[in-house]
């Protein structure tokens, strides 16, 4: 349970321009030369072109950095050399050869998902084996893998690629899912760069997002898909529209119940405290159905299909009350009692949401208390965080990706924090009476 206090000290680290863009930079240009520089996959010369692209835009960062000058733009090139290059060399690499190479399982599977959908099937409770998942790279030993039975994520994640599937199928091309998580990311992008706050905040916030590798954004892990909605959140927040930004923060846990935490915390700094009973009335109705109705629409059709199968892929599955559950792995509590012999296997039943509960309901039961009292967005932001960081620690298995999540949701809430701060100090004070 280390992973905490280290995370909060590292985000403090992150919050300045230079060791963020020096631990980060130097992170995703080693990830980088592991993955495609070495040219095991994508060939020497496409390997070697992808590391001097992200050297280059590297320099260029820290040229840029150091003069004070362009410091955004030249982080945002050395972006698209760094992350959005590689990706696209992925895509292009399996056009050309119908190979998904270093692709995440979790892209590959909800594609077939969204196949399934479009052929009339239910895409929860499929034996994911008898689709092309079995022919992928990580599923062709024995014995099969408990994940090819289930598919873990949320309706709207295999949702939002019909529109792109359909588009490719009419144009003759390829569907690749990792191309609507890079339009996910340039939302992302764009709107961390509109918000209203000092350049070295939004500096700090860009590389959190991109530059970890832990996201393995090349590779399509889908974590782009919640924390863009809950970016964009932010950036209406920020620019006076709560509402809007409550809608977005819906859309968030739409797509991932990480963002469950803070739809709370939404709720409680936005309760409508003043006005006719009615009036309080309809705005509070306003409020719920902007932080509910995303997931009530998207998931409640697949839970009147096939309720039972829903749950048992969503829920029943990752949390381990079913036989072949989801393995204890990463780096949470599970894994050490595993490593302490107190749970027997990788594959053993622990009540964990109990445990989770018992570390997170604590805290955020005191924050919307604090909410209540000075309701804030670097509030919100700093609750939802935490709550979600002691449930994960706590529960079966923590991926390196969730660890990616939640350094960037810190950075996010401690930037949020000095942006009030310096707007706070900014204002002219009262004229004397």
């Amino acid at each position: 349970m280390t992973a905490l206090p280290r995370l909060v000290s590292l985000s403090r680290t992150m919050l300045r321009p230079g060791p963020s863009l020096l631990l980060l930079g130097a992170a995703i240009l080693a990830s980088n030369w592991v993955w495609y520089g070495s040219g095991i996959f994508l060939g020497q010369r496409a390997g070697l072109a992808l590391t001097l692209a992200g050297l280059v835009g590297f320099g260029y960062a820290a040229y840029c950095l150091n003069r004070g000058r362009h410091q955004l733009l030249a982080l945002s090139i050395f972006i698209a050399a760094g992350v959005l290059l590689p990706a696209f060399a992925l895509i292009g690499l399996r056009w050309t050869t119908g190979a998904p190479l270093l692709m995440h399982d979790g892209a590959y599977q909800t594609e077939e998902a969204v196949k399934l959908l479009l052929a009339g099937h239910d895409p929860y409770g499929v034996d994911y084996s008898q689709t092309s998942m079995r022919l992928w790279h990580w599923y062709v030993n024995q014995p099969l893998d408990s994940s090819l039975f289930h598919y873990v994520y949320s309706p709207l994640t295999f949702l939002i690629g019909l529109p792109f599937y359909t588009v490719a199928r009419l144009l003759a091309i390829p569907f690749d899912f990792r191309v609507v998580l890079v339009l996910a990311a340039l939302a992302a992008g764009g709107g961390l760069l509109r918000l209203p706050w000092r350049w070295d905040l939004r500096y700090v916030a860009l590389a959190a997002l991109f530059l970890d590798p832990f996201f393995y954004f090349p590779q399509g892990r889908n974590d782009i898909l919640f924390l863009a909605p809950l970016s964009l959140g932010v950036l209406a927040w920020a620019r006076g529209k709560p509402r809007l930004a409550a809608l977005a923060f819906g859309v968030a846990f739409a797509f991932k119940p990480f963002a469950l935490f803070f739809l709370p915390c939404m709720a409680i700094a936005l309760w409508p405290r003043s006005g006719p009973v009615l009036d309080r009335a309809r705005r509070l109705a306003i409020l719920a159905g902007a932080l509910l109705a995303p997931a009530a629409i998207t998931m409640g059709p697949f839970l009147l299909w096939n309720a039972h199968a829903y749950w048992t892929d969503t829920v029943s599955f990752v949390a381990g009350t079913i036989p072949g559950v989801y393995r204890i792995q990463g780096y949470s509590l599970a894994s050490l009692l595993v490593a302490l012999h107190i749970i027997p296997s990788p594959d053993a039943r622990f009540p964990f949401g109990l445990v989770q509960a018992a570390v997170a309901l604590p805290v955020l039961v005191i924050g919307l208390w604090r909410i209540w009292r000075a309701p804030s967005l670097a509030a919100i932001l700093t609750v939802g965080t935490l709550a979600l960081a002691l449930s994960l620690l706590a529960g079966r298995f923590v991926n390196d990706n969730y660890l990616a999540d939640l350094l960037y949701l810190a950075v996010l809430a401690g930037a949020a924090r000095q942006a009030a701060a310096s707007i706070a100090t900014s204002r002219p004070l009262p004229a004397a009476a």
